[in-house]
């Protein structure tokens, strides 16, 4: 998705056309791992706004502009194809999107099949929500230091000690909402908590896009699945205080909505979040 939303920005800005390839090819990986298959062809309409003909006489008549810049560019002298297929670094993936989010979020929305925008609008919002992922994250090695590694799961008690200072700042229980590809089992310190609760079972988009629309989200560390439902949402972010890097949204959004650690006692959480907390309704 992120080599996705980096194309059609640089569609729009430029007033081009734009064909999406990849989405509907079988993904080795999340079969092998047998549990999330990621089957786009149930997620996303097909964008081709280049018929096949015209897209294989481009290719052959025009040159290639591998990964440009996501901005508005000069026309080009000559015919030219502009192919997005590079990944950004993990140390910022949103960087080039963080300017055109109202973009990338309008044509995410757009692109939803009906069925999928149907299952968006009847499922409820969640107050709280908490993103556990597990499938393809192994567990800490014992001796492992948490901050020096990636790929691995963040620990349940990171999360449960998090649900508790948000309820304590509110001053109630508030409902919590787990998004996971975990087992039941694998999620019992955590479904054990009074007022936690599973999702039930949905797409992976309308997941995604549940969690940003939720008043509070609390990622795992690392988990871009998670950091796509905080770079989509107008809510708290709560993100782990050894992997955090470059800001996932705007500055101008992060001044109504926090982003980043909440630290030691609630009590001296950033007042930011504190506020946000608070006015949960």
């Amino acid at each position: 998705m992120l080599v996705w939303a980096k194309a059609f920005v640089f569609a729009r800005l430029n007033r081009l056309p734009l064909i999406v390839t990849g989405w509907f090819q079988p993904q080795r990986a999340p079969v092998m791992r047998a549990r999330d298959f990621r089957f786009y062809v149930n997620y996303f309409r097909p964008v081709r706004e280049v018929g096949v003909v015209g897209r294989m006489r481009a290719l052959l008549s025009s040159q290639v502009v591998d990964d440009p810049p996501v901005a508005a560019t000069a026309a080009a002298s000559n015919p030219t194809v502009y192919r997005f297929s590079s990944i950004p670094h993990w140390s910022d993936y949103f960087h080039e999107l963080k300017p055109h989010r109202d973009i990338v979020r309008s044509g995410l929305h757009s692109m939803l099949t009906h069925a999928r925008a149907r299952e968006f609008e009847r499922r409820s919002r969640p107050t709280i929500s908490v993103q556990v992922r597990m499938s393809d994250f192994r567990a800490l090695a014992q001796g492992e230091d948490f901050r020096m590694v990636g790929g691995v799961r963040t620990p349940i008690e990171y999360f449960l000690t998090l649900i508790r200072g948000i309820r304590e700042v509110h001053g109630s229980p508030l409902p919590v909402t787990v998004f996971s590809d975990g087992s039941a089992a694998e999620l019992r310190g955590l479904l054990s908590e009074p007022g936690v609760q599973k999702a039930p079972a949905g797409t992976a988009i309308v997941d995604m896009l549940l969690m940003a629309a939720s008043q509070v989200l609390v990622p795992s560390a690392g988990s871009t699945f998670g950091y796509w439902g905080a770079f989509l949402g107008d809510n708290a972010v709560v993100l782990h205080p050894d992997h955090i890097h470059e800001p996932i949204r705007p500055v101008e959004i992060n001044r109504s909505w926090y982003e980043g650690p909440a630290v030691g006692a609630p009590s001296r959480w950033s007042e930011l979040l504190i506020d946000n907390i608070r006015r949960i309704e």
